[in-house]
């Protein structure tokens, strides 16, 4: 007779769940949200909403702005995320590359991994130039309309790719047919040059960043930027050639 399988026991942590609902919260709020809404929102009285709030502003997750009863996360959970160890590796890594290439293309980059439906910027790197065009460390960007998520979605196995578009929400999915004309399309060139969907005059420049098994772990995405006076010092075809040997740097790195 065959014996089933334990189910995975459930437990309770009224308390720990609160805290976290908050801070879920106040992660799509870049603004913040006053005390009364965050208790409207969780559905809790204000009293215990404060005592909370006031546990995690001691402990640095949360700050009040200017003193008012308008609160929003810190950096304190995007700093934790970076001493995991395979994503401390990955940007300590990367970020001499993305310095040089910065440096040398006068253009800024960045490097984004996949995360709950996103693209996620985990390292940027600004040129010493006065005019400049930068994503800012910790933005998201969707997986169907921009530069890294195409990265990100082409060069994952079938399964992966499969598991990234079922957290997409339904009206976000793309059709089977355009998805499959993206992905060859990308996986034939070996990297993405798109128009920004975002932002007008941006063209993006990505490359994958695989690990030692070849798997991809990152986009390495230029936002190039075509100056009207044509001093920027090199034109976007040789931009491009050199984020891909960026790209290879930081991927043949990562297998040392």
């Amino acid at each position: 007779m065959g014996t089933t399988p334990a189910r995975r026991k459930t437990y309770s942590a009224p308390a720990l769940e609160k805290g976290l609902s908050m801070l879920e919260l106040l992660a799509d709020e870049p603004g913040g949200l006053k005390l009364s809404d965050i208790a409207r929102r969780l559905d809790r009285s204000v009293g215990e909403i404060f005592r909370m709030l006031a546990v995690l502003e001691q402990r640095g997750y949360v700050t009040s702005m200017n003193g008012t009863d308008t609160y929003r996360l810190t950096l304190k959970m995007f700093d934790l995320s970076h001493r995991f160890p395979p994503v401390k590796r990955l940007t300590s890594i990367a970020a001499p590359v993305m310095e040089q290439l910065a440096l040398g293309t006068g253009q800024s980059c960045h490097l984004s991994t996949y995360y709950e439906g996103k693209a996620h910027v985990i390292a940027q790197q600004d040129p010493s130039s006065e005019r400049i065009f930068s994503v800012r460390l910790g933005a998201s960007a969707p997986l169907v309309n921009s530069c890294s998520g195409h990265i990100l979605l082409t060069f994952a196995n079938e399964e992966t790719r499969v598991r990234m578009l079922a957290e997409l929400p339904a009206r976000d999915r793309p059709r089977k047919s355009d998805l499959r004309q993206l992905v060859g399309k990308v996986r034939k060139q070996g990297f993405e040059r798109v128009a920004s969907q975002q932002i007008h005059g941006v063209e993006d420049i990505g490359f994958p960043v695989f690990d030692y098994t070849g798997a991809i772990v990152a986009a390495l995405v230029m936002p190039f930027v075509s100056y009207l006076d044509g001093s920027h010092p090199v034109a976007i075809d040789q931009a491009v050639l050199r984020v891909k040997a960026a790209a290879e740097t930081i991927s043949s790195n990562l297998g040392i």
